[in-house]
């Protein structure tokens, strides 16, 4: 046996050190091994300090034994298990289950930690039996102190199911018309998403601690403070919440296949929404998952903006980040025809830091908060964002017009529906069967700068007052082909110069239809694509008589008045447009 004695042992590995030796790391010890070196062991493991990483191999059936912490922990055996008998290992970065099976007691003794720093991950195996974990294992989920008190989308990683009554860390409450844990029956839907705060009559509330949350279901819960409290209120968390649960991994190595809900007697717009739960203790790839008869957008709730986000596979309401699912979470599925099926195999797994774990990623964000990366497989279209009262982080939509086999009706390949917002200003496109756009892809413009596109849009807020209306060209966007954004309300057109345009108005309502038009090749452009066409021609020329006759061209809209000055600038006389 290998035993390890000293207040601090730091072995900095250059090279792969093996040992058929037991191992003994006491109380209080820790081997330190840099990344890219490994220590293996091919005897028992006893571990009550902490261990950087280190690999279980070898032919013989191996023992963990104390209560200590391993920040990678791989299992790399052909024959017989590695069992954890005693004690709980923590896991703090990644379990990797190269090979073998690792065999846990009914007690939890394997802990996935959650902390402000990360969390952990089961990394991806590929082929059944390749790695597996049998027996019980404790899965954290740690949402920060600070955070909004809402509604969060959670998901348990187990093939079985899970009693509320087993959760730990989390406030529950369950009194007479104060649910806080909630799961979606898809035949319910009436057709509310997120708006002015109604709940959807989908979504069903739990009667008590003793009921179970089924494999694969995911829940909307209440977070609004630890264990212990039960009053329900607003505001922000006080204090961080740890969410624990307990259960068999779906770590067969095989995929997870989920048959999913579609009632044909619900309205178009009502019909086929499923929670589902990320099967892994790990982040998944929304572009892994192999999808039947459902459609190509996910829709996620990010809890740092309050704001729903969806990605197609390609491109998103908020970038590329957004086709990752974390790890604890659950997420919604538009199914579009009967059977249909989710399957989502070990390769969907991320092999991100496990900051990125964290819902909504956070703290760990890939840039700054409320924006996010563009997406890597970026298309040709147009990026707008509303912001305003109630909420910093603006709403978005998206127009595409880079996809030949797209249309102005609802695309199951890429449009995503708009989800509402109840939290702060909520931004859609209005399309066709009644139904309101997160995402909207159209045919290309085959005739440069002619063909004409108008996208109206819904602005909804939680309070008049000031906002902002923006608008971004995404893409090699053809300046040939003008952008502007017309206000109905204020009679103007505004064209978008170097790709971008931003308009402040006030809002004077809480739900404006009709006032917004996106609009595109409204505006005709000159030649060199950067400025509009202005034309005036005199009719009739040569002139006879004392009546000029002029026939303008306006760049933008109608206008509602003229004015005409001389050479120094003054006014030589003024008056309104004759309308019908």
């Amino acid at each position: 046996m290998i035993r390890i004695y000293s207040l601090m042992i730091c072995a900095l590995f250059t090279t792969l050190i093996s040992t058929k030796a037991q191992l003994h790391v006491a109380t209080g010890e820790r081997i330190v091994v840099t990344s890219g070196d490994e220590l293996t062991v091919a005897e028992n493991l006893s571990n009550s300090g902490t261990i950087d990483r280190i690999t279980l191999s070898g032919s013989a059936a191996q023992d963990i034994t104390g209560t200590g912490s391993i920040l990678h922990l791989k299992v790399n055996k052909t024959t017989n298990p590695v069992t954890i008998s005693s004690g709980t290992q923590s896991i703090f970065s990644t379990l990797d289950l190269t090979a073998g099976t690792l065999t846990v007691g009914a007690s939890g003794n394997l802990l996935l930690k959650s902390l402000s720093t990360g969390t952990a991950q089961v990394l991806q195996h590929t082929g059944a039996g390749t790695g597996a974990v049998s027996g019980t294992v404790k899965v954290e989920r740690y949402m920060a102190s600070g955070r909004k008190q809402q509604w969060r989308l959670l998901g348990f990683p187990y093939s079985t199911s899970v009693q509320l009554s087993s959760l730990t860390g989390m406030g529950m409450e369950f009194s007479t018309g104060v649910k806080s844990v909630m799961y979606f029956d898809e035949t319910g839907d009436n057709g509310v998403y997120g708006n002015g705060g109604v709940r959807n009559a989908g979504y069903r509330s739990y009667a008590s601690t003793a009921d179970n949350v089924t494999a694969g279901t995911g829940i909307a819960a209440w977070v609004f403070a630890p264990t212990g409290t039960t009053a329900l209120s607003g505001g922000n968390l006080s204090d961080s919440v740890t969410l624990t649960s307990a259960g068999t991994l779906r770590e067969s190595g095989a995929d997870v296949t989920y048959n999913l809900s579609f009632t044909t007697t619900l309205p178009v717009s009502k019909r086929g929404w499923n929670l589902v739960a990320n099967p892994f203790a790990s982040s998944i790839n929304w572009t892994g998952l192999t999808k039947t008869r459902i459609d190509a957008a996910v829709y996620r709730w990010d809890p740092v903006s309050t704001n729903w986000t969806s990605h197609n596979g390609s491109a998103g309401t908020g970038g590329a980040t957004d086709a990752i699912i974390e790890s604890g979470a659950s997420f919604f599925v538009l199914a579009n025809d009967v059977s249909p099926v989710l399957t989502i195999p070990q390769t969907a797994k991320t092999g991100m830091a496990p900051g990125f774990n964290h819902l909504s990623k956070a703290p760990f964000r890939l840039d700054i908060p409320g924006q996010r990366t563009p997406s890597s497989v970026q298309g040709l279209g147009i990026r707008i964002k509303a912001s305003g009262p109630g909420n910093p982080f603006p709403s978005d939509a998206y127009v595409d017009l880079s996809r030949p086999d797209a249309g102005p009706s609802f695309d199951h390949q890429y449009d995503a529906v708009s989800m509402d917002r109840s939290g702060g200003v909520g931004l859609a496109i209005a399309g066709s069967e009644d139904r309101l756009y997160a995402m909207q892809y159209d045919l290309p413009i085959t005739t440069v700068g002619s063909e004409k596109r108008y996208y109206p849009l819904k602005i909804t807020s939680p309070a008049k007052g000031d906002m902002i209306l923006s608008l971004k060209t995404e893409g090699q966007w053809n300046p040939m082909n003008s952008v502007a954004l017309i206000d109905r309300k204020e009679g103007k057109t505004l064209l978008m110069k170097g790709g971008q345009l931003a308009h402040s108005f006030t809002l004077d309502e809480l739900k404006s239809e009709g006032r917004f038009l996106l609009a595109i090749n409204h505006v005709k452009m000159s030649a060199d694509g950067q400025l509009p066409v202005f034309e005036a021609k005199a009719l009739g020329n040569p002139m006879t008589g004392n009546v000029i006759e002029l026939q303008l061209t306006h760049p933008s809209a109608a206008p509602k008045r003229w004015r005409v000055v001389d050479a120094t600038g003054r006014e030589a006389g003024a008056g309104l447009f004759a309308t019908d």
